[in-house]
């Protein structure tokens, strides 16, 4: 790997990227053997990923140490289950069949008003599947535009537009769930 990182031509970028190696090197390599359980493979996952960091430097910025991990810890899970569908070692789990309502203009993302609602939609957002919380994480958490969810992710802009469009509607049914779980505890602790 570090071969691949002392071919970059740019000292500034290349020391950018020795950076990065060595301090986030670990965390991928932890979260790629969890996923695959195999640490050959994990580190292929962490050398793909590292790859796709230089191939597209100039296109994210690696400022904020908390969007940098988060980054790159979606980064590393992506390749791990791309891996992981290649091998057809595990089953594709599709995201979950909602109906989509017919008022989808109104999404809980379009209306956080304070900290304790933010709070709980991202307690929300790890409760569903990878592709539903990564997307949404990408897009309205690390600010990025459908373009570069799309090479980053290395899928189309339209299949970036279904993806969100479906982990919306999958947020909406666990935000009314739980709207309704809620209501079931406050008519309980009314009869006490």
């Amino acid at each position: 790997m570090l071969l691949c990182i002392s071919a970059i031509q740019n000292d500034a970028e290349r020391s950018m990227v020795e950076s990065l190696y060595h301090q986030y090197y670990k965390f991928m390599l932890y979260l790629a053997n969890e996923i695959l359980h195999d640490p050959n493979q994990a580190e292929d996952a962490v050398s793909q990923a590292f790859v796709k960091i230089i191939d597209k430097f100039q296109k994210f910025s690696f400022e904020d140490c908390n969007k940098t991990k988060g980054l790159i810890g979606i980064l590393v899970k992506d390749i791990c289950y791309d891996m992981l569908r290649a091998e057809k070692r595990r089953e594709y789990i599709p995201i979950e069949d909602y109906t989509i309502p017919e008022n989808s203009e109104n999404y809980p993302l379009d209306y956080i008003l304070s900290q304790e609602d933010y709070n709980a939609l991202l307690e929300l957002l790890s409760g569903l599947s990878v592709k539903s919380g990564s997307i949404l994480r990408l897009k309205y958490i690390y600010d990025y535009s459908d373009r570069e969810i799309a090479e980053f992710l290395n899928i189309s802009p339209e299949n970036v537009r279904v993806r969100l469009h479906r982990a919306k509607s999958a947020l909406l049914y666990a935000l009314r769930e739980r709207g309704t779980a809620d209501e079931k505890c406050r008519d309980e602790s009314s009869n006490f």
